[in-house]
């Protein structure tokens, strides 16, 4: 197995980028207008920024909007190694 680990981050190899929480943003072509991003064509496909979505249970759900790629939190949650 690979080892999912980052040097971006913090000192033990956690980072945004290996954490359950963190996923990456698109566009959405029902929200944005086209030609403000990529002129024609739909703009689903093209990447945004990146978001974190922490679990803080069924009764309370939150996103939070423009993170990096590389960093670190207290909510971080490492993803399950990668073959």
């Amino acid at each position: 197995m690979k080892e999912n680990k980052c040097d971006k981050g913090w000192s033990d190899g956690s980072c945004c980028c290996n954490c359950a929480n963190h996923y990456e943003d698109f566009y959405h072509c029902t929200t944005t207008e086209k030609s403000d991003i990529i002129g024609d064509g739909c703009v689903c496909s093209v990447h945004k920024g990146w978001i974190c979505i922490p679990p803080l249970g069924e009764s309370k759900k939150i996103a939070h909007s423009n993170c990096g790629e590389h960093g670190m939190c207290e909510m971080h949650e490492l993803e399950k190694e990668t073959l």
